[in-house]
This record gives C-alpha cells, sequence and structure tokens, in this order.
C-alpha cells in the first residue's frame, strides 16, 4: 500500500519539479544597429595594378620644327571616349618668308637680313580631337592618330628697324582664324607618361594685302607644316 502511495505521489509531483527545475530562458533582444557613426576605409581595400590605371587627362609641351624655325608649344588633353581625345594647344614660332638670310655687316659688325621689314611672330591657339585608330590592334606603345583642330591665330609684329628690346615697345596684334590637319602617333606604354610625334599642316590665311616680313614680299598664308616631338604627364 505505501508503494502504491509513493508512486502516485512521484506521479503527480514530477511535473512541479521539472518546472523548477529549468527557468525559461531570456528573450534575445532585437538587432539594433548604430546608424549614427558609418565606418568606411579611407583607401581602396584591393588597388590596382599600374598598368590598369586609367589617367583621363594630360598635360605636357610640343618642340616645333618648321620652315620658320624652332618653336614651343603646350598643350592639354582630356580623354573622351576610348579612341577619342580632345585637346587645346598653343604654339609659339616665328613667321618668315622662305628666303630669308642672314648676313654679316663689316660696318656695323652686327648680323643683318637684307630688306628685312619686320620681325613676325605666331601664336596659333587650337582647340581639336585626335582620333585613335586600331587601339585595341596595335601594341599599346604605338598608337596612331588623326587630329583636327580650329582656332584663333595670334601674329605679333614690330619693325626690324628698331633694336630688339626697343621694338617690344611697338608690337602692334594681329588675330586671324586658322585650321589643321594633323596626323601622330603616341610611343610609350607607361600609362602615366605623354610621349609622341605628330606632323600638322596648317592653313592660316591673312588676307587682305598679306603682312610683310620682306619688304615688297607679303606673306598670304601663315601656315605650312609643323612637326613636333610632344612630352607630358597624365593625370
Amino acid at each position: 500500500m505505501k508503494k502504491i502511495i509513493i508512486i502516485i505521489l512521484l506521479v503527480f509531483l514530477f511535473p512541479v519539479f521539472s518546472v523548477y527545475a529549468q527557468k525559461t530562458g531570456e528573450v534575445t533582444p532585437e538587432y539594433n544597429p548604430d546608424t549614427v557613426f558609418v565606418f568606411n576605409s579611407p583607401r581602396p581595400l584591393v588597388r590596382k595594378a599600374p598598368s590598369e590605371m586609367v589617367y583621363d587627362k594630360g598635360v605636357g609641351f610640343h618642340l616645333l620644327l618648321s620652315g620658320n624655325g624652332y618653336g614651343l608649344g603646350f598643350f592639354y588633353t582630356k580623354h573622351i571616349t576610348k579612341s577619342l581625345n580632345a585637346f587645346a594647344s598653343l604654339y609659339l614660332s616665328g613667321a618668315r618668308n622662305t628666303d630669308e638670310f642672314e648676313y654679316y655687316d663689316p660696318q656695323t659688325g652686327q648680323i643683318i637680313i637684307p630688306g628685312k621689314k619686320n620681325r613676325l611672330y605666331l601664336l596659333p591657339l587650337m582647340f581639336g580631337l585626335n582620333y585613335y585608330m586600331l587601339r585595341d590592334v596595335l601594341s599599346k606603345s604605338f598608337q596612331p592618330y588623326l587630329g583636327f583642330g580650329v582656332g584663333p591665330t595670334f601674329i605679333l609684329v614690330n619693325p626690324y628697324e628698331k633694336e630688339f628690346f626697343q621694338a617690344i615697345g611697338y608690337t602692334r596684334l594681329k588675330i586671324r582664324f586658322g585650321s589643321f590637319i594633323g596626323l601622330g602617333a603616341d610611343v610609350t606604354a607607361n600609362p602615366k607618361t605623354i610621349l609622341g610625334i605628330d606632323l600638322r599642316y596648317y592653313y592660316i590665311p591673312y588676307g587682305g594685302n598679306g603682312l610683310e616680313s620682306i619688304k615688297g614680299m607679303p606673306i598670304y598664308d601663315f601656315g605650312g607644316l609643323f612637326l613636333s616631338l610632344n612630352f607630358g604627364w597624365k593625370f
């Protein structure tokens, strides 16, 4: 009889002990991210190799050779598409007749040009486009292109009879519209360097009675062929 009573008590009391033997766990709070502070890496986590970087702007200078002698130029270029670049360039060179020769005058001890009337200086400011041909076919170290540009040309005129520095005060400015077509090539595979050569033919009509460098031999077109070596940097 006692055994039966003990069994009955265990049957009724076991659930009670089970309830108190294990406490209910705490409810996990909902995720509440802090939206005040956002941490970003100050630099890319994966850097591109230098050969994969794209530099879409560039600046540099030209070394010029033409029928007028030597000259210097400056340029700015910007990448528009994979095969098209826009640019602005400014050349500075002398301008003269093709048959001007210097002679030594033993009486004055100076170098003179017989019949010389004016010193002329040419500054064509051109805006244009370079179209790169076969960019995906040829080597990266040789990229040929076709060029075209238009813009104002500044012509500085001062009297030859005046001493060089004295003549600066007598300088006159003439402005004419000009254009050119050209062919060139970039010859470096360095993505940060500009190195190339181009040949441009300029058409710069003066109009009217022309402008004299040699007396009685006016110049009606200040254009012609210009060969330039190009050096610069991309960024």
